[in-house]
C-alpha cells in the first residue's frame, strides 16, 4: 500500500470510529423520559400509558 492509501485508511477509521464514540457519548447524556416526540408532556408517563392501553 502506498503512503497516501494508508493515510486515507487512518483518516476514515478516525472519522467512522470518532463519530461512533461521539454519538454514544451524546446518547449517554440524554434522559429517556425527556427524549423523543412526546418528551415530558402530561399523560406520557409509563404508568399513564399503561392505564390507557397505549
Amino acid at each position: 500500500m502506498s503512503a497516501a492509501a494508508i493515510a486515507m485508511l487512518v483518516l476514515f477509521i478516525v472519522v467512522i470510529w470518532g463519530g461512533l464514540v461521539l454519538s454514544a457519548l451524546a446518547l449517554r447524556g440524554k434522559v429517556d423520559e425527556e427524549a423523543g416526540d412526546l418528551g415530558t408532556l402530561p399523560g406520557t408517563t409509563d404508568a399513564e400509558l399503561v392505564i390507557h392501553g397505549h
